[in-house]
């Protein structure tokens, strides 16, 4: 299952660089495709479940991580604006929901759902994010180390994607709204 592994992410990151020199933008809509079928097709099983256990979770790791992060922010005067509500619905659908499926729910998975495959699957969801830095200078996109660290040690802990869906979800809504960023999907 690891070859798979390898071979899928290899095939992620590659649509993920050409994605920046698609003018139409196409890729943007294939790449959370392939993240979701990709696991399926190497015949992984996704765990995903909802359960009062799973979602208290997710919602005790949101408030003990983005609390502190939101205070942060409040202290160091940032705005907070809502991003637009296509903008909401595109985080969920087509970036927590499928990267969270590849990342966790296949690759950590893939490689032993241990510490050693959360730093291993931290460190390439991290360099999956290298393009945004290389193309936009965006130093941001290189910290999400960070919270995927978060992300691996909810799924290790639970060995569910629901509670890690919920903190990728809020995480970026947070971050967009305080750096008041409304990308368009």
């Amino acid at each position: 299952m690891k070859y798979k592994a390898v071979l899928a992410y290899i095939l992620v990151f590659t649509l993920n660089c050409l994605s920046f020199f698609e003018p139409q933008k196409v890729l943007d809509y294939l790449i959370p495709a392939f993240l979701v079928l990709l696991p399926i097709m190497a015949g992984s099983r996704i765990n995903f479940t909802f359960s009062r256990t799973h979602i208290i979770t997710g919602l005790c790791v949101c408030l003990s991580v983005l609390l502190p992060y939101t205070l942060i922010e409040m202290y160091a005067e940032r705005a907070f604006e809502m991003p637009n509500i296509k903008f909401i619905i595109f985080q969920l659908i087509a970036v927590a929901i499928p990267e969270e499926i590849f990342f966790r729910g296949f690759l950590q998975h893939s490689i032993g759902n241990n510490c050693k495959a959360v730093l291993v699957t931290s460190l390439l969801f991290s360099f999956a994010h290298l393009p945004v830095f290389v193309i936009y200078t965006d130093i941001y996109s290189l910290l999400t180390f960070f919270p995927s660290i978060v992300l691996g040690l909810i799924y290790m802990k639970t060995k569910n994607l629901l509670p890690c869906i919920m903190f990728h979800f809020l995480s970026n809504i947070l971050w967009a709204g305080f750096r008041q960023v409304n990308l368009q999907p």
